[in-house]
């Protein structure tokens, strides 16, 4: 009579350690998933912001070039957003924003009341605010100036441009 090996399955012990196996992989696995979307999200409001700082300052260059650079000035109170040639997608608008709680995650908008552009941020993960529970990211635009000396003593003040420069602390890792 030949030998025949009994075939034996996982014994539970063995099936656990599988399972713990792939529940800390996919732990690691969603971790750095979130991390990424942050990043993402992160670049993303940059990148909006570096748009609109470069809208600002096309604006501000047309202006020296026509010999109106006196006009810079009142760029600073109006919304900068309305400058680009394509709006971003995200963009609400602009709005009063004293109700923050209500808008939506990831979305930019211009609060009319304080003349701030402001990103509401979405992945909140790795975002470390300032201000505890304050996961806007705001911007304000400034006038540049720049000064030069005519004669000894005698000094012109100038507008050397605009810029779009972040009113908020906050770390995103």
């Amino acid at each position: 009579m030949p030998l025949i090996a009994k075939t034996r399955g996982f014994t539970l012990i063995e099936l656990i350690v599988v399972v713990a196996i792939v529940g800390i992989l996919a732990t690691i696995a969603l971790d750095r998933l979130i991390w990424f979307q942050g990043q993402a999200e992160k670049a993303n409001m940059e990148y909006t912001a570096s748009m609109i700082k470069s809208g600002l300052w096309m604006s501000a260059a047309n202006l020296m070039m026509a010999e109106r650079s006196k006009e810079i000035g009142d760029l600073a109170k109006r919304n900068p957003i309305d400058l680009l040639a394509q709006k971003p997608e995200n963009y609400l608008g602009a709005l009063d924003g004293t109700n923050l709680a209500v808008l939506q995650r990831g979305k930019w908008f211009y609060d009319t009341s304080q003349q701030q552009v402001i990103y509401v941020v979405d992945q909140r993960y790795n975002f470390r605010p300032a201000v505890t529970d304050d996961f806007t990211v705001r911007y304000g635009v400034k006038v540049v100036y720049g000064e030069m000396e005519l004669t000894q003593g005698n000094r012109l003040r100038y507008i050397a441009g605009i810029t779009l420069a972040p009113l908020s602390n906050y770390v995103w890792q």
